[in-house]
């Protein structure tokens, strides 16, 4: 079973973290956890390298980290990525920004390790971090190493795009040459992968940048960014390339795993037609009938006539809770998928039906029934619910609408009318024979029993 919690070492003492969130953002995945009084953490992994983890009482406007909140692809504490990466990388360490400096510098080149610590902007003071860029920079330079200097620069103008140093360097006639190589994206990924994956995640609705951008991963064996930049594509478009990530999903993650991906992308709204499609005999494949039942309420997904049976059992297999949230919608959805076999409809209706008993009145699951009318269908269900309504006023009639009440899969509002029918017809065995019923329904043996013995006194 993959992690759902994550420890971290700072100042010699460990400290137990719940994972909220999990960025992907350019070379980085970056997961925001909470500790048990609520103070929120964020741990760094470069590629597939973890790098620290930081408290943080604010994030710095325009930094790093901000960017990558609001602009990378983010998934749940509990997502199947997220936990695959906390069982990778169970424990982080907290350092400070030297210590930091110390590490990277000893494992990455100069110029990887510059845009390392230009990731923690958010934590430290700029005059460090410009420092070490220009030192960088010259350094390069001196050693004639233009190429390396120019990228150099272009990791400072990204890290602080209002700073005219960067900006004036790069105009520079010695850097002409490689501006006329970085107007090309093919030319930057090949030869400057890393300011091109930088450039790339701000530019994936563009089909080429996000093609080279999969095939970089791919090459890299980045399998968990890979499929991130995947679904995030599969719910912008839908092409048959773009549904390779079902085959990574099967190849990399258990049978578990795989459908917390599916009902996860179930709750996805205006998916492209193929990926619906292909979700949805996935779903239907491995039997999830809550996921089945929001995807096709969420999506106008026009399933096959040979799947409209399987599609009806899990409507009636889907939980109470699930139709209660779509109670706006799934009238007018299980029109278009079933008025053509109003014989699969009237027992999903009397389903819904139920379900919204606990939070609507008769009037308004009357008024839900108004678009079908419309369409001229006309379901058994709704003379139930006149009756019903008639009944609530005829106190001479309550044990009938109690047992309406138990159609409807009502059994705590069918006991106060039991009750009132036993009251009223003291004689009657009927209503304590009901409630007995009732009672052991609702998991409540004791009043059960009491009800059972005196049904059997009443029987004699």
């Amino acid at each position: 079973m993959k992690r759902e919690t994550v420890t971290l070492m700072a100042n010699k003492k460990t400290i137990d973290l719940k994972p909220q969130h999990m960025v992907v953002y350019r070379s980085c995945k970056i997961i925001e956890a909470v500790d048990r009084n609520d103070d929120c953490y964020y741990l760094y992994i470069y590629k597939d390298k973890p790098l620290n983890g930081i408290r943080a009482k604010h994030i710095k406007l325009g930094s790093f980290l901000h960017r990558a909140l609001a602009r990378g692809i983010s998934f749940s504490g509990t997502h199947p990525l997220t936990l695959q990466v906390l069982s990778d990388h169970p424990s982080f360490r907290s350092i400070s920004f030297n210590q930091l400096y110390k590490k990277t510098s000893a494992s990455h080149s100069p110029l990887e390790t510059a845009y390392i610590l230009t990731l923690f902007d958010s934590f430290a003071a700029n005059e460090p971090i410009h420092k070490l860029l220009k030192n960088t920079y010259y350094k390069y330079r001196r050693n004639g190493q233009m190429l390396l200097a120019y990228k150099t620069l272009n990791i400072f103008a990204d890290y602080a795009p209002e700073d005219t140093f960067a900006r004036d360097m790069q105009g520079h006639l010695d850097f002409q040459r490689y501006r006329q190589r970085y107007a090309d994206m093919k030319k930057i990924a090949s030869s400057d992968p890393q300011h091109f994956e930088r450039i790339s995640f701000d530019r994936l609705n563009e089909p080429e940048t996000s093609g080279l951008l999969l095939a970089t991963l791919h090459q890299q064996n980045r399998l968990v960014d890979e499929i991130a930049v995947r679904l995030h594509l599969l719910t912008n478009r839908t092409t048959a390339e773009d549904l390779v990530v079902f085959d990574l999903i099967e190849q990399q993650f258990d049978l578990e795993q795989q459908l917390q991906f599916y009902r996860q992308l179930a709750y996805s709204t205006e998916l492209p037609a193929a990926l619906g499609a292909q979700l949805l005999e996935k779903l239907l494949e491995s039997q999830q009938p809550d996921a089945v039942v929001q995807l096709l309420t969420a999506n106008d997904i026009q399933p096959s006539p040979a799947h409209k049976q399987a599609i009806a059992d899990c409507f009636a297999k889907a939980s109470s809770a699930t139709f209660r949230s779509l109670f706006g919608s799934l009238n007018h959805r299980l029109i278009d998928l079933f008025s053509d076999q109003p014989q699969l409809l009237e027992p999903i209706v009397i389903r819904c039906i139920s379900a919204f008993f606990r939070d609507y009145d008769l009037d308004t699951l009357k008024q839900w029934l108004q678009p079908f009318h419309k369409q001229g269908i006309h379901l058994p269900i709704e003379q139930k619910l006149n009756k019903m309504q008639q009944l609530e006023e005829d106190p001479e009639q309550q044990g009938t609408l109690g047992e309406l009440y138990l159609y409807f899969h009502q059994p705590e509002k069918s006991i106060d009318c039991f009750k009132w029918e036993m009251e009223l017809k003291p004689e009657d065995p009927k209503p304590v024979q009901l409630l007995s019923k009732v009672y052991l329904t609702l998991g409540n043996k004791d009043e059960a029993a009491v009800y059972q013995q005196l049904y059997l006194q009443m029987q004699r």
